[in-house]
């Protein structure tokens, strides 16, 4: 099987409430041709696809979050559909993972979005997570 490589695009927001940030964040999303993207420190408590579409092309068209807590945390994945099927198999207050796969040619890969916690117990709980991982070199 043929593999193939595809751009992520993964950036730590600081918030992206307000027109200027979803401005610089659509800029970046078309500079990197990327097919996923992974927000950090969103800052929202909710999305839907009319937000979304304040930054994100429309190829962008399956997303999962976690909202953030007050003004801290946030994460966001959106994906084209068009070039991936995927699906959130792990969701965490500081985490969540995709399992993805092409539909050019099958290959399966799995992504984490993460977003350390600095405050207890969630500091705790995610490094304990953090040190429980095990990544199968096979796999991804």
């Amino acid at each position: 099987m043929a593999s193939r490589s595809w751009n992520i695009l993964c950036w730590n927001i600081r918030d992206i409430n307000a027109q200027n940030k979803c401005d610089a964040v659509r800029n970046k999303i078309e500079e990197s041709y990327c097919s996923v993207i992974c927000l950090q420190e969103t800052k929202r408590e909710s999305f839907d696809i009319s937000f979304i579409r304040n930054f994100a092309p429309r190829r962008f068209d399956h997303f999962d979050y976690i909202p953030s807590i007050g003004a801290s945390g946030g994460l966001l994945i959106l994906w084209a559909s068009s070039v991936f099927h995927g699906s959130i198999i792990d969701k965490r207050q500081f985490g969540m993972t995709a399992s993805f796969t092409s539909v050019h040619n099958g290959e399966k890969w799995l992504l984490s979005n993460i977003y350390g916690p600095c405050i207890e117990p969630a500091c705790s709980d995610f490094i304990n997570w953090f040190r429980s991982c095990d990544v199968n070199d096979e796999v991804n």
